[in-house]
């Protein structure tokens, strides 16, 4: 017995761990294979595999003097590094890696604003699936009420053949219902990069309210994050100009070259001597490098400016549409609560001679309205979603749910 009970419980635990959390889910972005990435490209970079050495380039020379094979010459030319090159090249790199963090956080909003709209999306599948299965349900009832009164003056034969074809259509689309739920779950599978043991079963109760939405956007109106696109963007154009530097630098600027002479033995003098070489850049021959960098800065500088823009733009269409919406979902809240139920029943009951299929039919009404509700709510989450990526807060740290009821952090 004692057996049995444990292994009841290790099955419960099991299940208990197996079972992803809405959090899980929006953490995992970051194991995401581009994010990992840059990642392994900024640790590689900490370790400054790009600092030149001192000396740029070292050669061995001999030479025959006279093409006397007594007289042989020894030379050794030490070529040093360009000081300014290697404080540009330190610049470049250092610049680099700054834009290297900035494109991680890109990476991690794009990734968490897929996961979030996957979310929504299954918190929407999921309740058509559950207001498919009421209309199925409600049609079958009618079925059973109208064969009930076959031998009634509320009987309609018509009314019965539209009934079954209703029941048909009804199951087809619960069966389509059912299929965007499962895919969707399937979605969200690929995203975890694991198959789940448990069907998800995160309930949309938990979701922030639609009041709640509306005062997060007019919160976040107009703010703008120091590591989003834009900041993404200028630090581009930095990189550009660093390059640009850097290629102005690259130049060779001379030589040292100690020699030694053994011939000069024989005349009592010292065979060692050493030359040294400087080289003027009149003319830089990386001119054609230059100006590419150049181009690269004023395509970056345009490019900033467009997601100034974008990101300026969005936000206000992301807002007038949320407040659009909300209004038509209000105006669907009131319709619904006029439409009392229970009120309703009550009244039929006291008229005689009420057809009980009239109840029914309300019924059905009243979940075309949710339906209908449910619709507006997902566009709704899904605008505000898109309103949060413009204002560039996914990825701030730390890292917050913004779909939970109290916009709680998530811990990594």
């Amino acid at each position: 017995m004692m057996r049995v009970a444990l292994l009841f419980f290790l099955i419960l635990s099991w299940k208990a761990e197996a079972q992803v959390t809405m959090e899980d889910f929006l953490l995992a972005a970051w194991q995401e294979p581009a994010i990992k990435s840059i990642s392994d490209q900024d640790n590689f970079l900490n370790a400054k595999p790009y600092q030149l050495a001192p000396i740029q380039k070292l050669e061995f020379r001999t030479k025959s003097n006279q093409l006397d094979r007594t007289r042989q010459d020894y030379a050794l030319r030490f070529t040093p590094a360009n000081p300014w090159e290697v404080k540009r090249t330190n610049q470049y790199f250092k610049t680099y890696q700054e834009v290297l963090v900035l494109d991680k956080q890109r990476m991690l909003k794009e990734s968490l604003l897929l996961r979030y709209n996957a979310i929504i999306n299954w918190f929407y599948y999921d309740e058509i699936r559950n207001l498919k299965e009421e209309e199925k349900l409600a049609t079958e009832k009618l079925l059973l009420i109208l064969e009930a009164q076959r031998y009634s003056g509320f009987f309609d034969a018509k009314d019965y053949v539209d009934l079954k074809l209703t029941l048909v259509e009804k199951t087809i689309e619960l069966e389509e219902a059912r299929f965007n739920s499962d895919n969707q779950q399937n979605r969200i599978e690929i995203l975890q990069g694991s198959v789940m043991m448990q069907p998800v079963d995160w309930v949309e109760k938990k979701v922030l309210t639609i009041a709640s939405i509306e005062a997060v956007v007019d919160t976040l109106i107009g703010s703008a994050s120091a590591t989003g696109e834009i900041a993404y963007r200028q630090k581009k154009i930095d990189l550009a100009n660093r390059e640009w530097q850097l290629e102005k630098s690259n130049l060779n600027i001379g030589f040292v070259q100690p020699e030694y002479e053994q011939f000069r033995l024989d005349q009592n003098r010292r065979p060692w001597s050493i030359s040294m070489g400087l080289i003027i850049p009149i003319f830089n021959p990386n001119k054609s490098d230059m100006t590419k960098r150049k181009l690269e800065a004023i395509e970056a500088q345009g490019d900033l400016i467009e997601a100034k823009d974008e990101q300026q733009t969005g936000q206000k269409w992301a807002r007038t549409k949320i407040k659009s919406l909300v209004k038509r979902h209000h105006e669907i809240d009131s319709l619904a609560s006029k439409l009392d139920i229970n009120t309703l029943a009550q009244r039929l009951q006291v008229i005689k001679d009420s057809n009980p299929i009239s109840l029914v039919r309300v019924q059905n009404n009243l979940i075309k309205i949710k339906a209908t509700q449910a619709r507006l709510k997902h566009e709704i989450l899904l605008t505000y979603i898109e309103f949060l990526s413009y204002s560039e807060v996914l990825q701030a740290q730390p890292m917050v749910n913004y779909l939970s009821p109290d916009l709680s952090v998530i811990v990594r």
